[in-house]
């Protein structure tokens, strides 16, 4: 079953810090949550698997984490997921 998504408002991921997270990273951050591969991602979202690969290697600097798992617990901390 797809679980709804709320659309996208910039407020709505603000790190507190002048930075933000991006509709594109914001969609692929839904699709790490539902635990897709890149390839899997990139697929879903119709874009090349190096793209999904820059967006998250954007989303860990933003995060300011280390890996995908520490990427959900943040996620999740910080509401956005």
């Amino acid at each position: 079953m797809e679980q709804e998504t709320k659309p996208y408002r910039r407020e709505d991921y603000t790190l507190g810090n002048g930075l933000y997270l991006s509709e594109r990273q914001v969609e692929v951050l839904r699709q790490l949550g539902r635990g897709f591969s890149n390839k899997q991602i990139a697929h879903e979202l119709g874009v090349a698997e190096p793209t999904v690969k820059m967006h998250v290697s954007s989303i860990l600097r933003a995060l300011n984490v280390q890996n995908r798992v520490q990427i959900l617990l943040k996620a999740k901390e910080l509401n956005f997921l």
